[in-house]
């Protein structure tokens, strides 16, 4: 095998990469079949099997028999591999590993510097790369594209070009070579979304329609309602007359008065303020403030459902 890998011209960045081990997501995972008990019948075998990390015994999944769980590290060794083979130019790259549920979900980042465009107000942003799995069910093993815009750090999720995901169902047998070769039309979408970018600086947007466009990709129905029942004068009159406060909606609707100033009154900026919430904002609970990455991810969900709608 190691053999192979050095055929590959970036095996030597992707060593010193494996070097660094796994981080958060070094542990061990098994499984134990699951049973219950009734009065009637005593003690009964399910279906149903139980997948745990050895280190810790927390529970990290309920499923079938039948199911194959890949272990966090098996996962990064995968994604570690598909870039190795790709062709992208890693040179510079840095990897970032995160966890949530107590490791149910795996969270793998890859910024890769020398992948880097202008974008339409004169930054630049570099080639991202997003490895998930779960145990819990909420992704299946996913390599996605996206951009890291370098002045306010936003991870600019793109919005088209599904042939820069790679999906696939838990299984020893994950292919790499499949995987490789679809990332590597990450670059081709990189330059349509630059495109697509520039197109939106020149899409003018009024605080009206910026406001509207919020609620309807966060879906606040009492936001909504309020909109129905009276003729508000402004969107701060909305927000001041809901039952009780948004902060996803504060939080946006404030990034895009900052951006407006830079960025101009456009579609640009909206985005812009969208990424700021889906990358910066804090989480409100103390549940996802503990599982920040899984917040994270799910709010650049939101971004990319909404805006691949509009584009």
């Amino acid at each position: 095998m190691h053999a192979i890998l050095n055929m590959f011209p970036n095996h030597s960045t992707l060593k010193s990469i494996r070097e660094e081990g796994y981080g958060l997501a070094d542990f061990d995972i098994t499984t134990q079949p699951l049973s219950y008990f009734t009065s009637e019948h005593g003690n009964i075998e399910s279906s149903k099997s139980v997948i745990y990390r050895t280190d810790t015994g927390a529970e990290l999944g309920v499923h079938g028999r039948g199911y194959t769980p890949v272990a966090p590290k098996k996962m990064i060794d995968v994604t570690r591999n598909i870039i190795e083979r790709s062709g992208l130019n890693v040179n510079g790259i840095q990897e970032t590993i995160q966890n949530s549920h107590n490791g149910s979900r795996t969270f793998v980042q890859y910024r890769l510097p020398e992948h880097t465009y202008n974008t339409p107000d004169g930054d630049t942003a570099s080639l991202g790369l997003l490895a998930v799995s779960s145990f819990d069910g909420s992704w299946p093993f996913m390599i996605s594209a996206a951009a890291i815009q370098q002045a306010c750090t936003n991870l600019q999720v793109f919005v088209g070009g599904e042939v820069a995901v790679f999906k696939a169902k838990h299984t020893r047998n994950l292919d790499i070579e499949v995987g490789s070769r679809v990332i590597t039309k990450a670059l081709d979408v990189f330059e349509n979304q630059r495109e697509l970018w520039l197109e939106w600086s020149s899409e003018n947007m009024d605080d009206w329609m910026v406001f509207k466009e919020i609620v309807s990709a966060l879906k606040i129905e009492s936001a909504n309602n309020v909109m129905e029942s009276i003729w508000p004068v402004s969107p701060e009159s909305v927000m001041s007359k809901m039952p009780r406060s948004n902060p996803s909606l504060e939080h946006i609707y404030a990034a895009w008065h900052k951006y407006k100033q830079r960025l101009g009154a456009n579609r640009w900026a909206f985005y812009n303020a969208m990424t700021d919430w889906s990358t910066h904002a804090t989480a409100q609970r103390q549940d996802a403030v503990v599982n920040i990455a899984s917040t994270q991810n799910t709010r650049q969900a939101i971004v990319k459902d909404y805006f691949s709608k509009v584009a």
